[in-house]
């Protein structure tokens, strides 16, 4: 790497420390002063008040990431051009190329941490700090997080297993209750096929319940109606269960191949598999966009107005992104491409700023 290359890398690496730095601490502050109110209703010890937003500071990082990389080239050419470095630079017939390479070659090594730690570490962070809000701070009974499949809790009458949970449609499928006796030995098993959400209770389809007697034999005879109630909400069904930024990759391709065996709609999964990859990639569209913008502005006014077209530029993104990834969820795009759909766009846009404005 070369004297300028060095130059340029590091003002961006400064200037992308300080908004990484600026912005996580901007986001914990607020969210620190949006719930604190609420926590300190549950009078929580300090350790795992900050516990909880400690393990909330990936998905924060996670989150701005791509922002952060279109406000650092921003800001640090807008610096060298106010400081007509750019202008010396095409003076000594430097290239555009020569200024983007090395921060591209920065920036793409940057998105290969974040994409790395999108697939593993936030995951786990996000799960950690939503065990930390639960149950150390909120006193809540642990059950479990619960996936789309194989849900197990406890409940009054014994330990519930259900074989899949249809949140879309508020219903549970392939309910099993296995009632112990004192001394742990299974008196009885209750089968019911589903159970949906109505009125504010649950109504079971027609059951089976099987009895163990002391000599070994099974009786078996149909449910009753009013014998059996399950008592777990569907609110605490719904809030207890796996959201999928804390799902792993692996997690997630798993949890999507387990409902498409169970014939479940899995595009929601999917678009949130692919998303997982598809936004720690755009921090590199951001800086491949950012470096035309900012080496065409005029030395007067040039910070300003970089950081104007910043704001405009990650608003734009953030709009592009949504619609897209709603699309997708709701069956309008395929996944694969509601994800990547604003990479695209924005990739496409930068390539034309480069071809139109002459850049070289």
């Amino acid at each position: 790497m070369n004297i300028l290359a060095r130059y340029v890398v590091k003002h961006y690496l400064k200037v992308f420390g300080l908004c990484l730095f600026a912005s996580s601490g901007l986001f914990l502050v607020v969210d620190f002063f949006q719930k604190i109110g609420d926590l300190a209703a549950y009078d929580p010890g300090a350790l795992a008040l900050a516990g909880y937003f400690v393990f909330k500071l990936p998905s924060i990082l996670a989150e701005i990431y791509p922002a952060c990389s279109l406000l650092a080239v921003l800001l640090s050419l807008g610096v060298l051009a106010r400081n007509r470095e750019t202008l010396a630079m095409r003076a000594c017939g430097v290239t555009t190329w020569q200024v983007a390479i090395p921060m591209l070659a920065v920036s793409a090594a940057i998105t290969m941490v974040a994409l790395l730690a999108n697939l593993t570490v936030v995951p786990a962070a996000t799960a950690q700090s939503r065990y930390i809000n639960d149950v150390s701070i909120k006193k809540k009974a642990f059950r479990g997080f619960y996936n789309v499949n194989s849900l197990w809790f406890q409940g009054a009458e014994g330990f519930f297993n259900v074989d899949y949970f249809d949140a879309n449609n508020r219903a549970l499928f392939g309910l099993t209750l296995y009632e112990a006796g004192p001394e742990f030995r299974l008196d009885r098993i209750v089968e019911i096929p589903a159970a949906r959400w109505r009125n504010d209770a649950w109504e079971l389809d027609q059951g089976t319940v099987k009895t163990f007697t002391a000599a070994g034999e099974i009786l078996a005879r149909d449910l009753e109606p009013g014998e059996f109630t399950v008592d777990i909400t569907l609110d605490e069904l719904l809030a207890n269960r796996r959201r999928p930024s804390e799902f792993s990759l692996a997690e997630l391709r798993e949890q999507i191949k387990l409902m498409k065996a169970r014939g479940l709609n899995t595009d929601g999964f999917v678009v949130d598999m692919y998303v997982k990859a598809a936004w720690p990639v755009s921090g590199l569209v951001m800086v491949l966009l950012g470096i035309p913008l900012s080496l065409r502005a005029r030395p007067r006014g040039a910070v300003a107005r970089n950081l104007g077209v910043g704001l405009a530029v990650g608003f734009a993104y953030w709009v592009t992104m949504a619609v897209a990834v709603s699309a997708g969820r709701n069956g309008g795009m395929s996944p694969a491409l509601a994800a990547w759909t604003a990479n695209a766009v924005f990739s496409l846009v930068a390539a034309s700023l480069y071809l139109g404005r002459g850049l070289r």
